[in-house]
């Protein structure tokens, strides 16, 4: 029982992870939060149904979204951001909000208000695992899943790393000023980031809807979920975000299992603000370092 309930945890937290990549990529790098991070993922899964009901299989639908997501993100940044940058972040702050309401609106204009399906990226019985410690059960759907945050993880990693846009991102993301008198084109950084956290919320949503089905407001949880992992990991820490989402998806299903299913999201909260309390900067943030 403890093992199923941890396993679905992962899983859960492993949505949470995800989402939290996407957000804390585009906020390390221009400072950021974007508020329509999770309508634009939404945005992009309506697009994957209506591929689906083209008559294209859910990878194929999937792959050819992909490009089409990061190039969103890109139109995002480059034609309604980059503008209002040189006012105020406040500014740019409001017109993700405004972009949320947008959103929101169209994919009701377009595909109305009735839930939508997607089939699941795998199908097939789940594994089931006998010994000393129980029984468990693994479905495929979840093994796919952390699969594809592993691979996620890893090539961001690789990204960052070892390539000469991700040494420029990691760059632009420590102080702007310097890295473009070193050459580097922060906008372009910039749109950069905006691509690859677009592509990552879409794969979030087109993996989150054979369960939350395709509706306007089918990301707002998965969304509120991911802020809450990348400031429980450390909102200037990737491998934060994944560890927070993993950690809020384990403690969620535990209380939900051991103490109360209704109370398990307000609990959760309530721990992590306890570990906040502690420690401010999240569980693998920086602390700020101030002159005065």
């Amino acid at each position: 029982m403890f093992l199923n309930r941890l396993i679905l945890g992962l899983s859960t937290g492993a949505f949470y992870s995800l989402t939290a990549i996407g957000i804390v990529l585009i906020f390390k790098v221009t400072g950021l939060m974007n508020f329509a991070y999770g309508n634009m993922a939404m945005f992009m899964a309506y697009l994957t149904y209506t591929f689906v009901a083209m008559g294209f299989g859910s990878w194929a639908a999937l792959i050819l979204v992909i490009p089409i997501s990061s190039l969103f993100g890109y139109m995002v940044e480059r034609f309604t951001l980059r503008p209002l940058k040189r006012f105020s972040h406040g500014s740019m702050l409001i017109v993700t909000f405004g972009l949320l309401m947008i959103l929101e609106g169209l994919a009701t204009q377009i595909w109305g208000t009735q839930y939508k399906s997607i089939p699941e990226l795998i199908v097939g019985r789940p594994f089931v695992l006998r010994g000393n410690f129980g029984i468990v059960v693994l479905r495929r759907q979840d093994l796919l899943l952390f699969t594809i945050l592993l691979g996620v993880s890893v090539m961001i990693f690789l990204l960052l790393r070892f390539t000469k846009a991700g040494i420029a991102m990691r760059a632009v993301s420590e102080n702007e000023r310097a890295a473009q008198l070193m050459g580097i084109n922060p906008g372009r950084v910039v749109s950069w980031s905006w691509m690859v956290g677009t592509a990552v919320g879409t794969v979030v949503a087109v993996l989150g809807a054979p369960k939350t089905y395709v509706s306007p407001t089918m990301m707002i949880y998965y969304q509120l979920q991911g802020f809450t992992a990348a400031v429980l990991g450390g909102f200037d820490s990737l491998l934060g975000a994944v560890c927070g989402g993993l950690t809020l998806g384990v403690i969620e299903n535990l209380i939900g299992g051991y103490i109360s299913n209704e109370l398990k999201t307000t609990l959760s909260l309530g721990i992590i603000v306890a570990i906040l309390l502690i420690r401010p900067q999240g569980l693998f943030g920086s602390e700020e370092i101030r002159r005065v």
